[in-house]
């Protein structure tokens, strides 16, 4: 028994937990869900095998090692794990140029990244660091999954026109894809057209149909009918039946080195692609799940898949919504899953041979026009016009400079988009409300004043190396600037949540600088641990003296009592003895 009460498995493995009271009206629910996800899944993980470049049975073998181990451990009740688009993609994209189209090397590279961005992740767990899931921006995400899109459909070309492409990159590749259309495999053309047209009109009609089974089952029975492979459609290779034994990839030092960027990329992607998947759902049904939990789960999943041959997971929004429309309830849906792939590999997977490789294109295509988030795009133009510029920027790093450096240009501007803000931040100056008497950051059309030689100022952002001497700047302007001359000048910290040694060196001599002009410069609204940790910074210094008020009318009605005791101004309480200002 924990500390707080819970037994140590179920803070462990929350999965199981959820699974082990259920009712029988809820485990039928779940088995129904369950045989829904599975229907769904065992094409698209045949489909981002191939996408990796290897055999489309270790999709299969991925899927079934990630979600063993995820189902007991995840707290979220309908997230479904096992490989996805985005996450197949990049892993593609940081293992094509090391393997150099060796098939071996691919399946040892791959397994190896999904166990180094999974040790990653278990290790992001055990330091707490939760917060990961939000190095992502929104517009970074967007812009990926756009760019992500665009080269899918680009991969795909060369299995869809049924003639070999030999250059890769987005550009490079859609310009062989023109030239290559006159000697376009007509039979395997046409096959795949029709299967798109077919994915996307029960997208759009049936949504609910399982699109991708169907898509299959008819290109399975349009080989049969009209002998295709005898007229030179490819089919996917042979595959034996069985489960893979656990092992460790024979790699050497130099390729995890080689994989080390990716790795982290990889993590960053599954993580913020996981938890935001996971946080919808369970605000859909007003429940909650802990991003560190979450954490462990996909890195233990990802571990998994690739301690048995497979390449990295991450949580499927498609096979999740399916779940959650079909009414599942809690991870058994997603065991019910496990055992459906589990069974197909062990008896059905040597039938995969009659399926042609055009049917897994067709997919894919598909799939990327699914990702293709043109409603995200908009609302980040209507939103904020920077955000929509960034994840622009974010697409067209990844179709011109690959999915991986694309990715983690993004992740960089976001960064400098939060640096920028932090240096120039937006700040007020504050003047008094003739309604309430206290200081307000007024609309430029609603009446204020301050007393003569009166400024006050409130900065919001934390007060740091980037941008403490821009406020200086900002400070001496205003009090130069002053009519009549400025001989107090209030720094409001009401927005101010933190303080580092180099912004309170500069105030410190801003203060000196000010004091030494006769000007009296004081601090406002600072919340208690920012005050203490103010008091500690400039302990010896005439700054931390006597300098700090409640509010700013508080230090401005002081301040003028002492100037003119006669003319002050009453102050208005309150509740607490000082004026309170917004």
């Amino acid at each position: 028994m924990g500390r707080s009460g819970v037994p140590a498995w179920r803070r462990w493995l929350p999965g199981l937990a959820q699974v082990a009271p259920s009712s029988p009206g809820a485990w039928r629910a779940d088995a129904l869900a369950g045989f829904s996800v599975a229907i769904v899944m065992i094409p698209s993980v045949l489909a981002y095998a191939e996408l990796v470049g290897l055999a489309p049975s270790v999709g299969l073998y991925a899927a079934i090692g990630s979600m063993v181990v995820y189902a007991f451990l995840t707290q979220s009740r309908r997230v479904i794990v096992g490989p996805d688009t985005t996450v197949a993609l990049l892993a593609a994209a940081v293992i094509a140029p090391l393997a150099a189209g060796d098939a071996t090397r691919v399946a040892a590279l791959a397994a190896t990244l999904a166990i180094m961005s999974g040790v990653v992740l278990l290790a992001a767990a055990r330091l707490g660091l939760g917060q990961v899931a939000d190095v992502l921006a929104r517009p970074v995400l967007v812009g990926y999954a756009n760019g992500a899109a665009f080269v899918l459909i680009a991969s795909q070309l060369s299995a869809l026109l049924g003639v070999p492409l030999p250059r890769d990159g987005f550009v490079l590749r859609m310009i062989d894809s023109a030239a290559a259309l006159p000697r376009a495999h007509t039979p395997t053309l046409l096959l795949g057209l029709a299967l798109i047209a077919m994915l996307l009109a029960l997208r759009a009609w049936l949504p609910r149909a399982p699109a991708a089974l169907a898509a299959c089952l008819v290109a399975a029975a349009a080989m049969a009918a009209f002998d295709l492979r005898g007229d030179g459609v490819a089919t996917l290779r042979a595959i034996d039946a069985g489960l893979p034994a656990p092992s460790l990839p024979d790699v050497t030092f130099s390729d995890v080195r080689s994989l080390a960027a990716g790795s982290l990329a990889l993590a960053f992607l599954v993580f913020a692609e996981g938890v935001l998947l996971a946080r919808t759902l369970a605000e859909r049904h007003r429940e909650s799940v802990d991003p560190a939990v979450e954490l462990r789960a996909l890195g233990a999943a990802n571990v998994a898949a690739g301690i048995v041959g497979g390449f990295n997971v991450g949580a499927s929004g498609s096979r999740s919504i399916t779940a959650d429309a079909a009414g599942g309830r809690t991870q058994g849906t997603q065991l019910v899953a496990l055992a459906v792939l589990v069974a197909f590999t062990l008896y059905a997977a040597p039938i995969l041979v009659y399926l042609p490789r055009v049917a897994l294109a067709a997919i894919l295509i598909v799939a990327a026009i699914n990702l293709l988030d043109i409603a995200g795009t908009r609302a980040l133009h209507r939103m904020e016009r920077h955000a929509f510029w960034l994840a622009n920027l974010v697409t067209v790093g990844v179709l011109v400079l690959g999915v991986l450096p694309g990715m983690l240009i993004g992740v960089a501007l976001a960064f400098a988009e939060v640096l920028v803000e932090v240096a120039r931040p937006r700040d007020a100056v504050l003047r008094r409300s003739p309604g309430d008497g206290r200081f307000h950051d007024l609309d430029d059309d609603l009446p204020g004043t301050s007393p003569p030689g009166v400024v006050v100022y409130r900065l919001y952002a934390p007060l740091v190396f980037a941008n403490a001497r821009h406020v200086a700047d900002r400070l001496r302007t205003l009090a130069g600037t002053a009519d009549p001359p400025a001989r107090l000048v209030v720094l409001d910290l009401q927005a101010v949540w933190e303080i580092d040694v180099t912004a309170a060196q500069v105030l410190a001599d801003l203060h000196d600088e000010l004091e030494l002009g006769g000007v009296d410069l004081r601090f406002a609204r600072a919340n208690r641990p920012l005050r203490e940790q103010m008091v500690r910074m400039l302990d010896g210094h005439g700054a931390s003296h006597e300098r700090f008020f409640p509010s700013a009318s508080a230090a401005v009605d002081d301040f003028l009592a002492q100037d003119n005791p006669a003319a002050s101004r009453p102050r208005q309480d309150t509740g607490s003895g000082a004026t309170v200002d917004e």
